[in-house]
């Protein structure tokens, strides 16, 4: 009888396979498991715990993983004793299992890289799981071998026709989409100079549509729902509330939202952060909440929508809500007056870099460092961040970004030789700059009858102002407020791939990205948060 084997190229694909399906089970068993700790008596719960489990073992046990087959047996006895009621499902017994997942993470891993042998930690788990199953873990491990053998179950079967691309691919994929979008209105602009022929410029009007059709589907790619990549925050909402000697809950709204994979990504620290300041600040202890009414198990809530053609992130509790005399004494030791602040600029100073109320540093809070970290990540993707907080009832936290950071619909105006992209959604309008006998680097004008404040983008990078027959001005809105961006002249709007600043360049105020236009430029995408803060500061520098 011949033995099957496996070449080097096979038995890598069976790993990579390995690897992306074990990812998926552990996740949605641990959603599972958070699950059945809030409704233990859920029987289908544990059906699809059990189910999991079990094709995960048979998958370890295909590829001789042995360490990690025998404990993913034990946890098997252990959810099998749960179905049929002869171990009872109980908040400890959770956390154990949690504890678990959490060491299969680290085993399956190991396993991969060609050492999966247990630590000394996981071995005692290990132990005393099988002492819960009231199994002996030598026999189970035996019995999980065999029992590998004989259920060579098929991995769970993925929805028809998908495939799973890493986002380099992407990422590249994009920039070629750019590039070629460059080289096409080069290509335009030619046969417009040169050819009259309407067969050639037929052909040139079709390619602009499909190429623009290859950007769109390749956006369309790397829109991705946002509740997978929110999920496990079930198990850290979880896991800070009970060190804090606190219950709380995460409930997710909008799951099926999509947005770019690379918004996602970033706004993974923000969401720990924010959710890291409603535990210990906001959320309060179970008796308290039990004395003012509430639910002794706090809530964190976590929505996403689509807004105005793009996409918010709004996190919320029912907690107590911002220490507002708190954050004002600490505002009035950082030289700031209090009773001069509204309430929004008062809870704004939450965002400041250092700034802190915790009366002492803990593993949670007290550093200065959690608030201001959202306020930059948000920022880096051109989005803005609003805070409403209600005494007593919780507070709000408002993440508002554009559907992708890829590509954005753009205005291009000229000043001097050079051209600038403004986003298109900051814009409110643009109207002509009223003539005078000097041209100040900023200022103030009158739109009707409403002070604007202006600067123009030769103070920003000093470059030489060049003298024009007419300046344009172009009113941009930000969360801050407005401002006049002055410029020479006004091109037009389209639709740009944003492109990083490089190492040297990223600290460039005012800067927001780069984009190649038609022409083979390079074209600075501005920002306008950080604009129309330089021209608010400069209005108020001016006054007497």
């Amino acid at each position: 009888m011949s033995t099957l084997s496996l070449d080097d190229n096979d038995r890598q694909q069976l790993i990579d396979a390995f690897v992306a399906e074990t990812d998926d089970v552990l996740n949605e068993v641990e959603q599972l498991l958070l699950r059945l700790e809030q409704t233990p008596d859920d029987e289908e719960l544990l059906q699809e715990i059990f189910r999991g489990i079990h094709t995960l073992k048979g998958n370890a046990g295909c590829l001789q993983f042995d360490d990690l087959t025998q404990f993913v047996h034990v946890m098997e006895e252990l959810l099998d004793g749960m179905r049929e009621g002869r171990i009872d499902t109980n908040a400890a017994g959770v956390s154990q299992l949690l504890e678990a997942i959490d060491a299969l993470r680290d085993i399956a891993i190991r396993s991969v890289n060609g050492n999966g042998a247990l630590t000394q930690p996981q071995q005692e788990l290990l132990l005393l799981l099988a002492a819960w199953a009231g199994s002996a873990v030598t026999s189970n491990q035996q019995g999980a071998g065999r029992d590998a053998g004989t259920h060579q179950r098929p991995s769970v079967a993925r929805p028809a026709r998908s495939l799973r691309v890493g986002i380099d691919k992407l990422d590249r994929m994009l920039d070629l989409a750019g590039e070629i979008a460059t080289v096409r209105g080069n290509v335009r602009q030619l046969v417009e100079e040169t050819s009259r022929d309407e067969k050639t410029l037929d052909a040139v009007r079709e390619l602009d549509r499909l190429s623009f059709d290859l950007q769109e589907a390749i956006m369309n790619v790397r829109l991705v729902p946002v509740g997978p990549s929110l999920r496990h925050f079930h198990r850290v909402v979880r896991d800070l509330a009970a060190s804090q000697g606190k219950r709380a809950m995460l409930v997710l709204e909008g799951e099926d939202v999509e947005v770019d994979t690379t918004v996602i990504e970033h706004l993974k620290d923000p969401i720990t952060h924010m959710i890291r300041n409603a535990i210990d600040h906001g959320l309060e202890e179970p008796r308290m909440r039990s004395a003012r009414g509430k639910n002794v198990a706090g809530t964190i809530r976590i929505t996403a929508l689509h807004q105005a053609g793009g996409i918010t992130f709004r996190l919320s509790d029912d907690g107590a809500g911002l220490n507002e005399t708190s954050i004002a004494e600490r505002a009035r030791a950082l030289g700031f007056d209090p009773e001069r602040l509204t309430r929004q600029e008062l809870w704004n100073m939450t965002l400041r870099p250092g700034f802190s109320t915790a009366a002492e540093v803990t593993d949670l809070s007290g550093r200065g460092v959690g608030m201001d970290v959202v306020r930059r990540n948000v920022e880096s993707l051109r989005g803005t961040l609003t805070i409403d907080s209600q005494p007593g009832a919780g507070t709000t936290i408002d993440i508002r970004l554009p559907l992708t950071v890829a590509v954005i619909d753009g205005f291009a105006v000229g000043v001097g030789d050079e051209t600038y992209v403004i986003p298109i959604d900051t814009i409110i309008e643009c109207t002509e700059m009223p003539q005078s006998g000097s041209r100040p680097s900023t200022g103030v004008i009158d739109l009707r009858g409403t002070p604007l404040p202006f600067l123009r983008i030769q103070s920003i990078f000093g470059l030489d102002a060049v003298a024009g027959e007419r300046e344009n001005v172009v009113v941009v809105e930000h969360e801050h407020g407005r401002a006049g961006i002055v410029v020479d002249k006004l091109f037009g709007s389209s639709q740009v791939v944003m492109k990083p600043m490089g190492r040297f360049l990223r600290q460039v105020p005012g800067v927001a990205g780069s984009s190649i236009l038609g022409n083979g430029r390079v074209a600075l995408i501005l920002d306008v948060q950080e604009i129309i803060r330089r021209a608010a500061d400069a209005h108020t520098g001016s006054q007497p």
